[in-house]
């Protein structure tokens, strides 16, 4: 839980550092970003890692465990980075 959370707080910082150079407001894009990363996270956590924690409690295998644990963080970061570079930069062919 305080991985997930040091996470999303890392997201949020690199969010609102990357914004002024897509011409976005800091806040804003700050926040759109800890939002990216705390939706997966919480969709990952209530529809896809209740089956994987059901495989990993009968198999007892530690890998699922950690899979468990800790892919919500993971697929949240890298969502939230595909985010950050494909959304992030506005087009600026409509300005004039």
């Amino acid at each position: 839980m305080i991985i997930g959370s040091i996470a999303a707080i890392a997201i949020l910082v690199w969010y609102y550092q990357t914004a002024p150079g897509f011409d976005r407001n800091q806040i804003h894009w700050a926040i759109a970003g800890f939002m990216v990363y705390s939706l997966v996270a919480l969709f990952w956590t209530y529809f896809i890692n209740p089956s994987i924690k059901d495989a990993a409690m009968h198999s007892r295998n530690t890998f699922l465990m950690y899979v468990v644990r800790y892919a919500y963080i993971v697929i949240a970061s890298v969502i939230a980075v595909v985010f950050n570079k494909i959304i992030g930069p506005k087009n600026n062919s409509t300005k004039v």
